[in-house]
């Protein structure tokens, strides 16, 4: 009897043995030899679905027994939700780690200065980071911008203009936040000790900056544009900008109608005298410092060259023949475009 009980006992630490080696023989061993790798989405929920989804992107074999193990070693929770980068070579052992390093693939998104909110918006979800809806929603959200520091109503030209890198699970208020902490960064180093100088508040300067983005993308004449509209304010003048009644026009807004110009808006500078309601995109640091440091000029006016530069005028006939020779005259648009002045700075 002793010894059939002895004989029963080795058997089972046997079997035992057995399978804690066949365990770790899967649990350690690749489970291909394919070197490629593959993003893995790590979603909450139950970690058997994740583990399923493993299996079924040919991660993992034996999506069970890996379940199995993990219950067993009691690192269920320590998996962290994300998005990861994995090689097909790798042991379960393997993946599980980078799946408890927390570390998500991250994706670059690049804003560039003078988008407005929809803009980066579009940008953000098709990357797929956001839906564009609810991100458009949260940015014009006055409860959303005061959390964040930002006394206004919308977050349009404080969310400044920079290469970021999110994760699909940041988040649109980790995305915001990390925007406008951005900005102020940038503001409060760059732009405020100038702005406290000249006796501008952030709201008037990030406002006229974002006209300057909007109005050129020639670096140099930013801080012309910003005379022109300086010598407007002083004698009173409308600014009558395009690009604030474009933003402000229900609709269309690629085409621009007279129309428009005399249809009243908050963000109408034909019909509003002194600065729109707001900004109408956001600014980098240079046209926020254009706004302040606006050139020793006495131009009025400005017209397109249909080249990416403007001709600057300070008086009301100057600027109607420039209309005339740019802008009434057909031929003056063919073969003009941006691509014409970047070939002109090309080397």
């Amino acid at each position: 009897m002793k010894n059939s009980l002895r004989v029963i006992v080795v058997l089972f630490f046997i079997v035992v043995a057995l399978e804690i080696v066949r365990e770790a023989v899967y649990f350690f061993s690749p489970s291909s030899s394919d070197d490629a790798y593959k993003i893995v989405l790590i979603e909450p929920g139950s970690f058997y679905k994740n583990a399923e989804n493993l299996a079924a992107e040919g991660i993992i074999h034996e999506p069970t027994r890996f379940y199995r193990i993990v219950r067993v070693l009691r690192i269920q929770s320590k998996v962290k939700i994300g998005e990861y980068e994995v090689r097909l070579n790798m042991s379960p052992y393997q993946i599980l780690k980078v799946l408890m390093s927390g570390k998500s693939v991250l994706h670059p998104v690049h804003i560039p200065e003078g988008y407005n909110i929809d803009q980066i918006a579009d940008d953000l979800a098709a990357k797929k980071l956001v839906n564009k809806k609810e991100f458009i929603q949260l940015t014009r959200d006055d409860h959303m911008a005061k959390l964040l520091g930002i006394n206004e109503n919308t977050l349009e030209g404080y969310l400044y203009p920079e290469t970021y890198s999110f994760t699909h699970f940041t988040g649109d208020r980790v995305i915001l936040k990390t925007m406008v902490d951005k900005f102020k960064e940038v503001y409060n180093r760059e732009i405020k000790p100038v702005a406290d100088k000249k006796n501008m508040s952030m709201h008037d300067v990030v406002t006229l900056g974002s006209m300057i983005e909007k109005e050129t993308g020639a670096p140099e004449e930013r801080p012309i544009i910003s005379s022109v509209f300086h010598n407007r304010l002083k004698i009173r003048m409308k600014l009558q900008s395009d690009p604030t009644v474009i933003y402000g026009k229900i609709g269309d807004k690629k085409n621009i109608t007279r129309k428009d110009l005399v249809t009243p808006s908050a963000y109408n500078t034909y019909t509003l005298p002194g600065l729109p309601v707001g900004p109408i995109s956001n600014p980098g640091k240079d046209s926020m410092l254009a706004a302040l440091n606006p050139v020793d000029s006495k131009f009025l006016y400005f017209v397109s060259q249909n080249n990416g530069t403007h001709v600057f005028t300070s008086n009301y006939k100057d600027h109607q023949k420039a209309v005339a020779k740019f802008q009434l005259d057909p031929t003056a648009r063919e073969g003009h475009s941006w691509r014409e002045r970047l070939q002109k700075k090309s080397p």
